[in-house]
């Protein structure tokens, strides 16, 4: 199988798409054969005015739908909840609400804090679930905590999957009472999306309460099946109403106004701090729902800069380059619809971009995105079979982006995607097709084959490649999986070929095949028992280059238990042999992850690992140690602390080769659920030993990064931020010494019509 023909898989793929073709027409194997008996709510609408203050004694609520969350379905399985919790529902023209009275017999024990957007998830918490096309596959999530601060995101894939970078506009407020607390939610409607219909429409909802203690208690109104954990969604309650209710326009214009001054020192370390550059910009940003359920954002010379620091990590002796997720806010917006099980748009790769133009959205069935940019610098990966480079190109490019996904009767999917990138002599297009088939509630298969056409400028393609010419390559990914109640079964196949590029994409690895088996049994305490979870895993893979020789064959056992205070430990152990730059290696490894959250004032947890590992710049063995305590500290309501520590060091033959050291600490102030400051050090540091290394080291390397944000938050786009940030870079026979800093001031505000 390893060693199959490209004519082969072609013939495989195509094999596998005719019969999606054929099984789509039998909607009952993917769609009302996963049905499970769901209640159906009828929900009110209302002329009376609700105020959002969390007091729910306006006389709207007496009309209101009311359904009681009476059902533990996570630690226990589906038994009594244990604190009363009830939810009420109504709407009007323009808004669904949504109020909560959770009750609580210990009130002191209320964890809640004023926190930024989506960071209060150690909070008690109550929300809503929406599947507002009935599809079961993807929904909205809105949470609050008990001082109604606001988290939202997007579930996909039947909910197996969360994302909380999408951010939406809406009202919220929350109080805290000797019975427990309340929360009040209004959400416009022009805020989510769902289907244009002047008849009674049917939805998918669960309304939720995390109740966290010893155990963290997940509780709703519904009965969920461990059996069916492949599709969440699939089982939950309708809601049925919402006649004559449309998602509006949605029109919304972003102003901005940044202003940016840096200052840097040229002549390091002795000269002098010097303006580098200091710009004032206007930018204008906006979204237009040009129909009910496609919308269009744009931006023009907007600040696509990110204000939150990307969390430290260590980057000595990686073979491949480190991954920093997305945090700037355009190309988070949507971004769920761009995602394929190929991570093919990774927008971090878009640097410093003069425009960017997005349409994403559903129709029905239809989901679809499109993306476009200008980018000023030409960032990409290049990607091998046992390394990858980072480069850039001090060039302008272009970029757009294509995803079209259809959805097969009920929670499988079908899809496509074209990306392309053009600069000055280079271009990278790429295409390929997916699904995601479920083929039961409890087995799912997921694939995808792409093929891409590269042509880097000569002088790169020289530095880099032996071909000077036109690269042509593809890439399949496959997986089946069975997930039930007590056990899982899985299979992967990988195939990437030695000249596949995915230049917008993260893709840092090419020219391999791989496969991997695994199986795993849980056990699921009972109410009354110590452990929550107990997990028992093991997985095999094997790596080949296409011309046979073996990367990687890797045997692994794994561990879980869950237990009171919120305590999480993972024990993870295996053997492998690994091939680098034609040299054997055998490994041992061992890696362990506690965690405990015993109070609202209080989590940490630690990664430990030890072992065997490679000096990739030398080509030897070593044996590493590695890690990571991670502390939060609450101090009432307004004041968090974080604290983390990465280390990590690599003995070999004569001696400790480096050992690398990374402290961070972020204090936050919160003045409210919309403003806070925030300060973040952190700092690196590494020792080498300059006589282990065949070429020239520094013996010591320092990095002092610091930064200081005010921010305040009207909602996601209604902004204020004054920050400052600088870098200190000490080495051998040079103090810490500042070399750049950073002065910046964003002003946004967003207007709906």
């Amino acid at each position: 199988m390893l060693y199959r023909s490209k004519e082969s898989i072609m013939k495989t793929v195509t094999l596998i798409l005719i019969a999606m073709t054929v099984f789509s027409s039998h909607v009952h194997l993917f769609g009302k054969g996963i049905d499970v008996q769901q209640n159906v709510y009828s929900i009110p609408k209302t002329e009376e005015k609700i105020t959002i203050d969390g007091s729910l004694e306006d006389e709207a609520w007496a009309q209101s739908l009311k359904v009681d969350l009476d059902i533990e379905f996570m630690p226990a399985e589906n038994v009594d909840a244990p604190v009363k919790t009830e939810c009420y529902l109504i709407y009007d023209q323009n808004h669904l609400y949504i109020a909560f009275r959770a009750y609580d017999p210990e009130p002191r024990k209320i964890r809640a804090h004023f926190a930024d957007r989506d960071a209060f998830y150690n909070d008690d918490i109550v929300g809503i679930i929406l599947d507002t096309f009935n599809d079961e596959n993807r929904a909205f999530t809105f949470y609050c905590n008990g001082l109604g601060v606001q988290g939202d995101g997007i579930m996909s894939q039947g909910g197996s999957q969360e994302d909380y970078t999408w951010d939406a506009i809406w009202d919220s407020a929350g109080r805290i009472y000797d019975f427990g607390f309340t929360v009040e939610m209004a959400l416009p409607f022009r805020s989510l999306q769902f289907p244009r219909s002047a008849e009674e429409q049917i939805w998918g909802f669960a309304p939720v309460r995390n109740y966290p203690r010893s155990r963290r208690h997940q509780i709703s109104c519904f009965p969920l099946s461990r059996d069916k954990m492949q599709c969440i969604l699939c089982q939950l309650p309708k809601l049925r109403g919402f006649e004559k209710t449309t998602p509006g326009k949605n029109i919304e214009l972003d102003p901005t106004l940044t202003g940016i001054r840096t200052d840097q020192r040229k002549d390091f370390p002795h000269g002098q701090m010097e303006k580098e550059h200091a710009n004032l910009d206007f930018g204008v940003s906006g979204q237009w729902g040009f129909t009910q359920n496609l919308t269009m954002s744009a931006a023009v010379n907007p600040d696509f800069s990110q204000v939150e620091a990307d969390a430290a990590q260590l980057d000595i002796n990686k073979q491949f380059a480190l991954y920093y997720p997305e945090k700037r806010p355009f190309f988070l917006e949507g971004s769920d619809f761009f995602k394929t099980p190929v991570q093919v748009l990774y927008t971090r790769s878009v640097a410093d971009p003069n425009y960017g133009i997005k349409i994403s959205g559903k129709e029905g069935q239809n989901a679809l995105g499109v993306f476009s940019s200008q980018d000023t610098l030409t960032n990409f990966l290049i990607p091998g079979a046992e390394s990858s480079v980072s480069f850039s190109l001090d060039q302008n490019s272009y970029a757009n982006v294509l995803r079209y996904r259809r959805d097969i009767g009920k929670a499988s999917t079908l899809g496509c995607i074209i990306t392309d990138r053009e600069g000055k002599y280079y271009h990278n297009r790429l295409a390929g097709v997916d699904g995601l088939i479920r083929i039961t509630p409890s087995d799912a298969l997921t694939f995808q084959f792409l093929g891409s056409l590269t042509a880097y400028p000569e002088e790169t393609a020289k530095e880099f490649l032996e071909d000077t010419g036109e690269l042509k390559g593809y890439a399949l990914h496959m997986q089946f999986s069975r997930q039930k109640r007590s056990y899982l079964l899985y299979g992967t196949y990988d195939d990437f070929s030695p000249d596949f590029r995915a230049d917008l994409g993260y893709v840092p690895q090419v020219d391999y095949r791989k496969f991997e088996l695994g199986a795993g049994y849980t056990y699921w305490g009972k109410p009354n028992d110590f452990f929550t979870m107990m997990d028992f895993s093991g997985n095999y893979d094997q790596t080949h280059t296409h011309d046979g020789r073996l990367l990687e064959r890797e045997l692994e056992a794994r561990s879980v238990l869950e237990g009171p205070l919120q305590t999480r430990f993972i024990w993870v152990v295996g053997t492998r042999k690994k091939t680098y730059k034609d040299v054997p290696f055998d490994q041992l490894f061992n890696q362990f992850y506690f965690s405990i959250k015993p109070s609202g004032y209080f989590s940490a947890e630690l990664n430990f690992s030890f072992g065997d590992e490679i000096d990739y710049s030398q080509v030897r063995a070593g044996k590493y140690i590695r890690f990571n305590p991670y502390i939060d500290l609450r101090y009432g309501k307004h004041v968090e602390m974080r604290l983390g520590y990465s280390y990590d060091h690599l003995n070999v033959e004569g001696g400790r080769l480096f050992t690398a050291r990374v402290t961070e600490a972020r204090i936050l102030y919160h003045f409210n659920s919309r403003a806070f400051l925030r300060a973040i050090l952190q700092y690196w540091n590494t020792d080498r030993s300059p006589d282990l290394y065949d070429f020239d080291v520094e013996a010591r390397f320092n990095r002092l990064f610091s930064q200081i944000l005010f921010s305040y938050k009207l909602n996601p786009r209604t902004v204020f931020f004054l920050g400052y940030s600088d870098n200190y870079y000490g080495f051998q026979g040079v103090d810490l010494t500042q070399s750049q800093r950073t002065f910046f001031l964003k002003i946004g505000y967003a207007w709906n019509f």
